[in-house]
């Protein structure tokens, strides 16, 4: 079975590939003139799968790049027991919220004792603890 790590470098090629303009200006086909509409998707849904089933069984560390470009390296969790109970004071910790942006993943960092959010399309590297 793939890492999760190499499926992020995976996934960051092609993403970089969508980025690059190929000699006729799509960005659709990737180097070599594969189309990457479909396989984007699928990579990034394992990644994002993998990664998931990793926080609901206990801490992992996910590298980033913030939206200000700066790297950002976090020890977080999703497991139940570890993360504090949904309240209204805090909608971060709330199912229904979390689901808004399937773009971004919210987590509990154990380190800073609070809810944080990371874009999946920045993930750089996810490792189990």
């Amino acid at each position: 079975m793939r890492s999760a790590f190499m499926v992020t470098n995976d996934f960051k090629i092609k993403q970089q590939d969508l980025t690059e303009l190929n000699g006729d200006g799509n960005r659709d086909r990737g180097r070599n003139g594969e189309d990457l509409k479909e396989e984007m998707p699928s990579v990034l849904k394992i990644l994002k799968e993998n990664t998931i089933a990793k926080l609901v069984k206990g801490e992992v560390v996910v590298t980033f790049n913030k939206i200000n470009g700066d790297k950002r390296v976090m020890t977080c969790t999703l497991q139940e027991g570890v993360v504090p109970e949904a309240t209204k004071k805090d909608p971060a910790s709330q199912k229904k919220v979390q689901k808004i942006n399937e773009e971004v993943q919210v987590v509990w960092d154990v380190n800073a004792k609070g809810w944080r959010s990371f874009r999946w399309a920045n993930v750089t590297e996810v490792a189990s603890v």
